[in-house]
């Protein structure tokens, strides 16, 4: 009997221990994933500030969660983050949601052009969890970002829907085509790239088909941008901050005949440098690999059959509408000056004279039925282009190896 009442002893306690071990281990579970849909994940900005300087930013919607946030970041090569986290900054929650910004500055060594992969960790508001351990990590990686203190004026060149077919009919009209709209098209495609692919900052000197600049206390709209004052495009770069200035177009011909019917072969990639970028190694070093990686491009998409020739610093191409219209001369860099002798195109030379390396990018001929086809089926020819262009410039900063 004595037996009997001992064992039904142990299996009462072994019971009640069970139920009571049982729903701690459930609520600390719960706890922790409901700490964790508030504390990893937080949407990070990180933008050039300086030459010297990567400014970050993030709301404080995870304010009633989180006790600290935590800055972390790491090195970079080719564009991916590796290596080890490291905190270089924490900023304390104050526990109440009422959407502020939090900031922070990295200050940055040089003025050399760097990039860095960044992200936010978090304590939860219990103190419980802190999501910089490597149990986390892979959660809060999906965060990341990139981020560099480099920053480019992207020009969607031209404005409205200017340089296009609408009114003409038969084959001419058969794929309605605005050069100033599929521009403005590649550019918007082009800053998305540079941000997400390679932590480029970039500003868009417009961003719909109207253009409006104000400059030295002077407001420029619409004609007054693509004519008289179109060195403003290029001014801009300098006041907005940016490293580089990149016009985006698609060409034309001299031709006065069969304007918009020329043959496919005319096409080819010309970019245009002005003097400061022309005198640059590695300006010129972003011209020739934007001409390549278009020129590859175009050939797979069956665009183009001619090649691109790379030009070294000082020794771009001279050119000519001969050159230009021709169906046997490959694309090049090229470096066209006016008659006294400053860069002939407004928009280089408004960058130059601030001190900005500028290029005009020439992706193919608008006026070859294949270009205006494929700029119509979809946004693939767009993206294709930005992606080169993108390329290009990360590569030239030393972002790709």
């Amino acid at each position: 009997m004595k037996k009997k009442l001992i064992c039904m002893l142990l299996a009462f306690l072994m019971t009640a221990g069970m139920a009571e071990a049982v729903p701690a281990v459930a609520d600390s579970g719960n706890a922790k994933t409901t700490d964790l849909d508030d504390a990893i994940g937080i949407a990070l900005n990180a933008g050039k500030q300086s030459s010297k300087a990567i400014r970050l930013s993030w709301d404080d919607f995870s304010d009633d969660s989180v006790a600290e946030y935590y800055l972390m970041r790491r090195s970079v090569r080719n564009s991916a983050g590796g290596g080890v986290w490291k905190t270089i900054a924490s900023k304390k929650s104050d526990g109440v949601v009422d959407d502020a910004l939090y900031s922070y500055t990295d200050r940055l060594s040089s003025s050399e052009p760097q990039q860095y992969e960044y992200k936010v960790c978090t304590l939860s508001a219990d103190g419980t969890i802190d999501t910089r351990s490597a149990v986390y990590e892979e959660e809060t990686n999906k965060a990341a970002v990139l981020g560099s203190n480099i920053k480019v004026c992207i020009d969607p060149g031209h404005y409205g829907t200017l340089n296009n077919n609408y009114e003409l009919a038969g084959n001419d009209g058969r794929f309605p085509y605005s050069e100033a709209v599929f521009n403005l098209e590649v550019a918007k495609a082009l800053q998305t790239e540079l941000k997400q692919a390679y932590g480029i900052d970039s500003f868009l000197t417009r961003e719909s088909e109207t253009i409006k600049l104000d400059y030295k206390g002077k407001t420029y709209v619409d004609e007054n941008l693509d004519q008289k004052n179109i060195a403003v495009r290029g001014y801009v770069a300098k006041t907005e901050g940016c490293d580089l200035f990149v016009s985006v177009h698609t060409n034309s011909t001299s031709s006065q005949t069969k304007v918009w019917s020329q043959p496919k072969k005319i096409n080819k990639v010309a970019v245009f440098v002005n003097q400061a970028a022309h005198a640059s190694d590695r300006e010129m070093k972003i011209a020739n690999t934007i001409g390549q990686r278009l020129t590859a491009y175009n050939k797979e998409a069956g665009i183009q059959t001619l090649g691109f020739t790379t030009r070294s610093k000082n020794k771009a191409a001279a050119f000519s509408s001969a050159i230009n219209d021709s169906a046997k001369t490959k694309g090049t860099v090229f470096h066209r000056r006016g008659s006294s002798g400053s860069d002939y195109y407004g928009v280089l030379r408004g960058a130059n004279e601030n001190g900005v390396p500028g290029m005009i990018v020439e992706h193919a001929f608008h006026v070859t039925q294949i270009v205006r086809k494929q700029a119509a089926a979809s946004a693939k020819l767009a993206e294709g282009w930005a992606a080169c262009d993108a390329y290009g410039i990360a590569y030239g900063y030393g972002f790709i190896k």
